[in-house]
């Protein structure tokens, strides 16, 4: 039998945690932060777009050029300082990590990232032609070897003045007799009785590079930029 007045048994629950609330600060902190990444990937995607629509704009769909290129649109390249003939007073602008190695009162010698580059003012009266195989004769045989014309130019410019051109293939011999394969290409163009030749180098890259000249694009660039007296 149970017994009479016993105390019936108690039972404990545990109480349910608060809930925990982020504060002000870090509030505001994972709202930047969202904002910011949302703001980054919009900028990404309009500059993606834009370029798709500019270069459908431009040209549409196209194979890239290896052989017999025309003149390219390209992004406007950092420039840093410009350079002006006393003698020829033409004016070119070039690339801010370019860095001089001579220059005078008729041309500059630059080297680029990997290559160089030479803009000369002459006088004119020569044939262009003539002006080209002339520079091309002149380069040192003992450190410019096997030279051959790979192809002519199209669309060889200077400034707004259209010339002629040519790429080249070689062998430049460095220091310790070491040998690279290089292109080069030369462009002469005249204006007002003064000839302009532009003779820019690169070391070789068939495979990926339009003319094998992986700077290609900063040299047609400095050409556009350049300035006639």
């Amino acid at each position: 039998m149970a017994q009479v007045g016993a105390a019936a048994p108690v039972y404990s629950y545990r109480m349910a945690p608060r809930a925990t609330f982020p504060t002000a600060g870090r509030w505001r902190s994972s709202q930047i932060a969202v904002a910011g990444g949302l703001l980054a990937i919009l900028a990404i995607v309009t500059v993606a777009v834009s370029i798709f629509a500019v270069s459908h704009a431009i040209g549409g769909n196209h194979s890239t050029c290896t052989v017999n290129c025309a003149p390219k649109f390209v992004t406007p390249l950092p420039e840093a300082a410009t350079y002006r003939s006393a003698t020829y007073k033409f004016e070119v602008d070039y690339n801010s990590v370019w860095t001089v190695r001579s220059q005078d009162a008729t041309g500059i010698s630059l080297g680029t990232k990997i290559g160089l580059v030479q803009v000369v003012g002459m006088k004119g009266g020569q044939p262009l032609s003539q002006v080209l195989q002339s520079t091309v004769s002149a380069l040192p045989t003992a450190q410019w070897q096997d030279v051959v014309q790979v192809s002519d130019l199209k669309g060889g410019h200077v400034g707004d003045q259209d010339g002629v051109g040519a790429v080249y293939s070689a062998n430049l011999i460095g220091t310790n007799s070491t040998s690279a394969q290089v292109r080069f290409a030369v462009i002469a163009a005249t204006r007002g009785g003064v000839t302009v030749v532009v003779f820019a180098a690169d070391p070789a890259d068939l495979k990926n590079s339009p003319h094998g000249m992986p700077e290609g694009q900063s040299f047609d660039y400095m050409c556009s930029e350049f300035r006639w007296g």
